[in-house]
């Protein structure tokens, strides 16, 4: 298979809209990469500044550093802020495809040509968009046949730590993509399996670390991170495991109902959710709230793409299906009334029927 293809990014913000201080951090910053710059210009360019220019210099000076998931939310939020600013979309497609969300970053393009068409920036980087996106169709392919393969080496039992390391890889790639259907705990059950065979296998603690801090399974992670001390103390993943905060269980649920409380902290609220799903874009839960929390706030259109991906997910429960008919039902899609019957299959009780039954009555009237 053919290297991954590369795609073209030149930063687009040009100092509009900024304090002096902040240009001038930006501009030293990119000049000589000294992170004393950038660490200065966090300061001024803050989610609460009053110059988006601020912000889109840290964020396009991130991009800079090699540091696309910091400048995601900087951008996503400046793009709420200036919807129709095609440079800061031009970065956030960048900012996409360069933590693996190319599918969005070819959204993100393509409305920009929408709105402007022949946009030098975003035709180059949308044509590149597109290859790397079949290079990585073609790269996902290949992971779910390796998936299968080692999945059927395993089936019956008798597999060695080698063989479940091999699966856990696998997986574990497959976890950071969309529509995958690879969870972190699927990650971490074999990673545990393995561990159980050899308590000592150096890799294997290391990516149980790793991938119990994305679960958010804390006892499994300080576990993973105690044994990888008494094994390879100097490990240097050991090192990077110390210097992150504790695993936390994400918690989509009490997100969706902040980001859903019209208070000062509902796009808080959907920047944590968005950077939950980000994580783990395979947890049902969080695809759930997330569609909720798109619509809700009238990001349809992200709410309907994230749907998309919900709806292909095998046993949906009562939430779920409320969620896809919320999303399809702001937008008149008929599949609001299919989902609605699915949910009503599944209530838990009479109450929940009600509440769900006035919801696409709200819906529909709309």
């Amino acid at each position: 298979m053919s290297g991954e293809p590369t795609i073209d990014w030149e930063p687009q913000y040009q100092g509009a809209d900024s304090n002096p201080q902040a240009v001038e951090c930006y501009e030293r910053f990119v000049t000589t990469l000294d992170a004393e710059w950038l660490a200065t210009l966090k300061g001024p360019a803050q989610l609460e500044s009053t110059q988006a220019g601020d912000l889109h210099a840290l964020a396009s000076a991130y991009l800079v550093a090699g540091r696309p998931a910091e400048a995601v939310p900087l951008l996503e939020f400046l793009v709420f802020l200036e919807p129709e600013e095609p440079g800061v979309r031009c970065d956030l497609a960048y900012a996409y495809a360069r933590i693996g969300s190319a599918d969005r970053a070819s959204r993100e393009l393509e409305r920009v040509l929408a709105a402007h068409p022949g946009w030098p920036a975003a035709v180059r980087q949308l044509a590149d968009v597109r290859a790397w996106l079949l290079w990585h169709e073609d790269t996902v392919d290949l992971l779910r046949q390796q998936a299968d393969v080692f999945t059927l080496l395993t089936s019956d039992g008798a597999a060695d730590t080698t063989q479940y390391l091999a699966l856990a890889k696998v997986l574990y790639q497959l976890a950071t993509v969309p529509r995958s259907g690879v969870d972190w705990p699927d990650v971490v059950s074999v990673l545990e399996r393995a561990h159980h065979l050899d308590g000592d296998h150096e890799q294997v603690l290391e990516l149980l670390a790793a991938a119990s801090h994305h679960a958010g399974a804390e006892a499994q992670w300080h576990a993973a991170l105690s044994a990888l001390e008494r094994v390879a103390p100097g490990s240097e993943h050991l090192d990077h495991w110390r210097s992150v905060p504790p695993a936390v269980a994400p918690n989509p649920d009490r997100l969706l109902a902040i980001a859903s409380s019209e208070t000062a902290d509902a796009h808080g609220a959907l920047r944590d959710l968005r950077s939950d799903y980000r994580t783990a874009p395979n947890n049902p839960d969080i695809q759930r709230c997330l569609v909720q929390a798109e619509a809700g706030l009238g990001n349809v259109a992200e709410a309907l793409w994230l749907a998309e991906g919900l709806a292909a997910t095998d046993g949906l429960d009562f939430y779920a299906h409320g969620a896809l008919m919320t999303a399809y039902g702001i937008i008149g899609d008929g599949r609001a009334r299919r989902h609605l019957a699915a949910a009503l299959e599944l209530a838990p009780d009479q109450a929940e029927r009600a509440e769900l039954l006035a919801q696409y009555d709200a819906l529909s009237e709309g």
